[in-house]
C-alpha cells in the first residue's frame, strides 16, 4: 500500500472534521481551555486531569515569576524603558525572552534610577543579566512548554474521538475505564519516562546549549556581565568557511582526525583478531594464562596507560633511556628519519616536542591505542569463535577446502557480520577520543610557526599537529587565550552531523543488526 503523503492526510484530517462537527466542537472546546471538551463529553476525571495540569503550569509561572511585586514596583521605580517581562516574569515567559533576547540590562549602567550590579539580592531585576544563563534557561522553558504543548494537543484528540466514540455507541467512558485503557497502551511509555526526563535535561539541552552557541558571538572579547551575548546567525560560519588560513588548519585537523580514527580502529580490530585466533587454536597451551595476560592493557584504566606512556616519551623518559643504554639511540633516530617519521635526526630524541617531529608523534599515538584497544577486540572476537558452527568446518575439510579457505569463506565472514556494529561504534569512539590525544601529547607538537596564520594566533585556540577535533574543541573552549565558544560549536555541529551520518548510514546496511535470523 502506497503511504500517504502529509497532503493527503491532512485533506482525510479535514474531511473527517466535517463529518463530525459535534466532535469537532468538543476539540474546539478544549483546543481553548484544557478539559472543557471533556466536560461537555460528560468525562469529569479526564476533565480534572487536564485542568490540572494546566493550572500546574500557571502555578508555575505565577511562583516563579515576580508578579505580586510588579505594580508597587512600577510607581516606586519607574523609568523610560522597562522590560516587564525581564523584570517579573516566570520561569516560561521570562525563559522565552532570554533566548530571544539574550539579555538587555548589563553591570555598571543605570536601570530604573539604580545602579546595576552583578547580583543583588534585594532587588532581583537590579542584578546584570548573564546571556549564558538566559539561553540555558530559555532552552529549559522550550522543552518544559513543549511538554505542555504534547498534553494539550492529546487533550484536543482525546475530546475529538472521545465524542465520536459516544456518538456512534452511546457509551461514556469513566474514569476507571480511561485509566486503566491508558496504564495498558502507555505502559511502556509510563516505564520510559524518568529515561526520558533525564535524556531532555542531559542530553537533549546541552545539546541544544552548544548549537546555539554557533549562531553567537561569545568568545572572550564578551565579558559577562559586563557585555552580552548577541544573535549573529551565520557569521560564524561565513567568517570560517572565508578565511583561507582557517580553513588550511581545518582541514589538516580533519584529516588527522580521519586517519586516526580509521587507523585506531582497523588496527585494533586486525591485532585483536590475530591474538583471538592464535589463543583459540589447538597448538595453544594454557589458553586461560595468555588471554589474562593480553587483557590486562585494557584491565587497567586507559588515563593512567596513557600518563605512564606520556612519562615513556618524555625527553628523559624510558624510552630514550633505554635507547641509551643499549647504545642504539643513534641507529635508531636514523631509522625513524629515513622512514619519515622523524624531522630531525637527533640524541635524545624529541617524540612529542619539536614540530619536526610531529608524525613521529601520531605513530606513537596509534601504538599506545593499540596496546589499549586490542584487547577489547581479542575478547570480543574470542566469545564469536566459540559460537562459529563446527559443523561448517568439517563440510569445508570434507570438500577440500584449506585452513587458509576455511578462514576467508567462513570464519572472517561470521567474524565480521557479527562485530561490524562494534567496528563502527569503535570508529566514532576514536573520532572522538579526547582522552588518547590530551592525557598522551597534549596535542603536541606545535605547528610550525610559518603555518599557523596571524588571525589564529590573535584570537588563540591554536590546535597542535596531533589534536582531532575534539581536542581542537576543547582548547577553542577552555584555553585562557582563546575561549572562542561559537567557532567551538560549529566544529562540534559538523562533528555530531559527520559521526551521526555515517553511523546510522553504516548500521542501516547491517543485516546482523536488522535482521531478525
Amino acid at each position: 500500500m502506497k503511504k500517504k503523503s502529509f497532503i493527503d492526510r491532512f485533506k482525510a484530517m479535514l474531511g473527517d472534521f466535517k463529518a463530525n462537527p459535534d466532535a469537532f466542537k468538543s476539540a474546539i472546546m478544549s483546543a481553548f481551555i484544557m478539559g472543557s471538551g471533556q466536560i461537555r463529553n460528560k468525562q469529569k476525571i479526564k476533565a480534572a486531569v487536564f485542568l490540572g495540569v494546566l493550572f500546574f503550569f500557571i502555578l508555575i509561572e505565577l511562583a516563579t515569576g515576580g508578579y505580586i511585586y510588579m505594580f508597587t514596583e512600577l510607581s516606586q521605580y519607574p523609568g523610560d524603558n522597562i522590560y516587564i517581562i525581564r523584570d517579573y516574569g516566570g520561569i516560561f515567559s521570562k525563559g522565552l525572552w532570554g533566548l530571544f533576547t539574550l539579555g538587555k540590562v548589563v553591570a555598571q549602567t543605570m536601570y530604573r534610577g539604580n545602579l546595576v550590579s552583578a547580583y543583588n539580592k534585594v532587588i532581583p531585576w537590579l542584578s546584570a543579566d548573564n546571556s549564558v544563563t538566559l539561553l540555558g534557561q530559555g532552552l529549559i522553558a522550550i522543552v518544559l512548554l513543549s511538554l505542555f504543548a504534547g498534553v494539550w494537543i492529546t487533550n484536543i484528540r482525546d475530546a475529538y474521538t472521545s465524542r465520536k466514540v459516544i456518538l456512534s455507541s452511546g457509551q461514556i467512558e469513566t474514569g476507571k475505564q480511561y485509566i486503566k485503557r491508558i496504564w495498558v497502551e502507555m505502559f511502556p511509555f509510563i516505564i520510559l519516562l524518568p529515561t526520558l526526563v533525564m535524556v531532555l535535561f542531559f542530553i537533549v539541552i546541552p545539546f541544544l546549549f552548544s548549537f546555539l552557541l554557533a549562531f553567537t558571538n561569545f568568545t572572550n572579547a564578551v565579558k559577562i556581565p559586563l557585555n552580552l551575548i548577541k544573535w549573529t546567525g551565520f557569521t560564524t560560519f561565513t567568517k570560517i568557511a572565508s578565511d583561507g588560513a582557517w580553513v588550511k588548519i581545518f582541514l589538516s585537523v580533519v584529516g588527522w582526525t580521519f586517519l586516526y580514527a580509521i587507523m585506531a580502529s582497523f588496527t585494533c580490530y586486525i591485532m585483536g583478531m590475530i591474538n583471538a585466533i592464535v589463543i583459540e587454536s589447538k597448538f595453544v597451551k594454557a589458553k586461560k594464562f595468555w588471554r589474562t595476560l593480553l587483557i590486562v592493557p585494557w584491565a587497567i584504566p586507559s588515563m593512567i596507560s596513557l600518563m605512564v606512556f606520556r612519562n615513556v616519551f618524555d625527553l628523559n623518559g624510558l624510552a630514550n633511556q633505554l635507547l641509551n643504554t643499549l647504545k642504539i639511540m643513534g641507529p635508531v633516530s636514523n631509522f625513524l628519519h629515513t622512514i619519515g617519521l622523524q624531522g630531525v635526526i637527533g640524541d635524545p630524541i624529541y617524540w612529542f616536542i619539536i614540530p619536526e617531529n610531529g608524525n613521529l608523534a601520531k605513530a606513537v599515538i596509534l601504538m599506545v591505542n593499540l596496546w589499549l584497544g586490542a584487547p577489547y577486540f581479542m575478547m570480543l572476537i574470542t566469545g564469536v569463535l566459540t559460537t562459529l558452527p563446527k559443523d561448517l568446518y568439517e563440510a569445508a575439510a570434507i570438500d577440500g577446502a584449506t585452513s587458509w579457505q576455511s578462514f576467508r569463506r567462513i570464519t572472517l565472514p561470521l567474524i565480521i557480520r557479527a562485530t561490524l556494529p562494534a567496528i563502527i561504534m569503535t570508529f566514532t569512539f576514536n573520532f572522538n577520543n579526547f582522552g588518547a590525544i590530551y592525557f598522551l601529547t597534549g596535542g603536541g607538537p606545535s605547528w610550525p610557526t610559518a603555518q599557523i596564520p596571524v588571525s589564529m594566533y590573535v584570537s588563540g585556540g591554536v590546535p597542535g599537529q596531533t589534536d582531532i577535533l575534539i581536542s581542537w574543541i576543547y582548547k577553542l573552549s577552555f584555553n585562557n587565550n582563546a575561549q572562542l565558544y561559537n567557532i567551538a560549536a560549529v566544529y562540534s555541529i559538523l562533528i555530531f552531523l559527520f559521526i551521526g551520518f555515517i553511523s546510522v548510514y553504516n548500521l542501516s546496511k547491517s543485516k546482523g543488526l536488522w535482521e531478525d535470523d
